[in-house]
């Protein structure tokens, strides 16, 4: 009879320890530290470790100087277990249709086993879709949309995080493992946020639509609906790009688009942001030349780093379409923009007659005519009594 394997014993913690440390100063990991900085690599060496991180990749970290920022990416990203093509089958899709649907979302490809029962979530809500009956290549429009959304987000939460990680210095664990947690609260907490502003968001959106098909004339590109548009540019960004640094560069148009985002409000609403340039769209003229008028203010009183702005506004058929509009109006408006002068917004007869009735001042500056737009426009300045 053959006796029972002996088990065995735990090390002692101290001894444990020790072993591990061993395990690290041969792979390379503490080379060039002193005491209390060896204790603090070990510390975020284990939480690595727990967390599945190799030695190997460990070694790559410390020789790239990103040991804390692997901890802050093991954080966001969950170990999968699925391969694509497991998705694929558990969803019921088709590899091409799953594929699509992950590379419109911007869902980032992963190797091997990689995706998570998350991924399996994501892939069903194309299926809820599909059993609606909506049509994918619209679907897939949305979903760049939505895609492109989540990437700027992540750009600057990411480059607001990984500033501040690399500000704490290389690399205590308290720091480390503190960002790590609050990182993935974010997402937590963001992702039930978001979905409050997307339903907010939505609605508004639905009742403009619904207006638009109660007016919907025969024969209209669907979806099309009459709208007011403006841009606004900040006079001579390209030069000033060769005049400053590129972060100095940077923070001129994180400036405009909060200035704008201040700005505006219902029902006029901002639709993108374009370095040196605003879009915004609205049901109705006379709120949106107020906000330009305004805009043009925030920016031109002597108090705002921004150079100085210029508006442009046209009105017309307009089709919103993947987070953008498109149509003659759109074209015109920023034709227009480009003509204005320093600190004045100009706009089309069409415009003056949707807004002459509030309290503005008009003054004919001419009529022009502009490269792809059919015929002659006649342009007025306008602007609030007693502005220059």
């Amino acid at each position: 009879m053959s006796e029972p394997p002996a088990r065995s014993l735990p090390l002692p913690r101290a001894l444990r320890s020790a072993a591990v440390e061993v395990d690290y100063e041969r792979a390379g990991l503490l080379e060039g530290l002193n005491r209390d900085g060896r204790r603090a690599r070990i510390a975020l060496l284990e939480e690595l470790a727990q967390a599945g991180v190799t030695l190997a990749e460990m070694r790559d970290a410390v020789q790239q100087d990103r040991l804390a920022m692997l901890l802050l990416e093991r954080a966001l990203v969950p170990q999968g277990r699925y391969t694509e093509a497991e998705v694929a089958e558990r969803t019921g899709l088709e590899p091409d249709a799953l594929q699509r649907w992950f590379r419109a979302l911007g869902r980032p490809p992963v190797s091997d086993a990689g995706y998570d029962d998350a991924d399996i979530a994501l892939a069903l809500r194309l299926q809820d879709y599909i059993a609606l009956g909506l049509p994918e290549e619209g679907m897939l429009t949305v979903a760049r949309t939505i895609g492109r959304g989540m990437s700027s987000m992540a750009d600057a939460a990411g480059a607001l995080l990984g500033e501040a990680l690399l500000e704490a210095g290389d690399p205590d664990p308290e720091v480390a493992l503190r960002y790590a947690t609050e990182a993935g609260m974010l997402v937590d907490a963001d992702s039930r946020l978001l979905g409050h502003v997307l339903a907010l968001n939505l609605a508004d959106r639905i009742r403009s639509h619904a207006i638009a098909v109660a007016h919907h004339d025969a024969g209209r590109m669907q979806g099309a609906q009459q709208a007011t548009v403006g841009f606004a540019d900040l006079v001579g960004f390209t030069e000033l790009g060769e005049q400053i640094p590129a972060d100095e560069l940077v923070h001129v148009a994180d400036l405009l688009t909060a200035t704008a985002t201040d700005v505006v409000s219902p029902p006029v609403r901002l639709v993108k942001t374009i370095g040196d340039a605003v879009m915004v769209v609205s049901p109705s003229t006379l709120p949106l030349v107020h906000t330009l008028l305004d805009l043009i203010d925030a920016t031109g009183d002597g108090s705002s780093a921004l150079p100085p702005l210029r508006a442009g506004i046209a009105s017309g058929i307009a089709v919103p379409h993947g987070g953008d509009w498109y149509g003659p109006p759109v074209n015109l408006a920023s034709r227009i923009t480009a003509s204005a002068r320093p600190g004045t917004v100009l706009a089309t007869a069409a415009v003056r007659g949707s807004a002459d009735a509030g309290d503005l001042r008009w003054r004919a500056t001419g009529v022009r005519r502009f490269k792809g737009v059919r015929g002659n426009q006649r342009l007025y300045r306008v602007r609030r009594p007693g502005g220059s």
